[in-house]
Formats: structure tokens, sequence, C-alpha cells
């Protein structure tokens, strides 16, 4: 397996590779919980959190939740 095997610059490519990939799915996880507390599009968030890990969760954390207001019905 490539990721794995020692080249030239000591094997750091595959370890960064990894920590990359490592990264990537905490981001996914964490914008996709976040994004369903603030009752954002989940799917979306998700994507966004693994194509772009950082920038997702640090905009994510700086948005406003959308409000769902429940109709007042009087019976």
């Amino acid at each position: 397996m490539y990721l794995l095997q020692a080249g030239n610059d000591g094997g750091m490519t595959g370890m960064f590779m990894i920590l990359g990939l490592i990264l990537r799915v905490i981001g996914l996880f964490y914008c996709k919980d976040k994004a369903k507390e603030l009752n954002r599009s989940t799917g979306g968030w998700a994507t966004f959190g693994f194509l772009s890990p950082i920038v997702a969760m640090i905009w994510i954390n700086c948005i406003k939740p959308i409000m769902k207001w429940e109709a007042n019905e009087k019976k």
C-alpha cells in the first residue's frame, strides 16, 4: 500500500495524507451535527465539511439558526 511505504521523504507524506483524511471525516460529522442543531441542510453541510473541513467548521459556527415557528392555533 502506497500510503504506508517510506519514500525519500521519510514516510511523512503518508502520515499527512492519513491525518488529512481524519480531519475531513471529523469535519464531516461536526458540520452535519451542527447543521442539524441549527435547522440547516445536513447533507450540504456534511459535504462542505468533508471537502473543506477547516473553513466549514469556522463558517458553521458563525451562522444563526433558521427558526421554525409553530402556528398558534386556538381550539
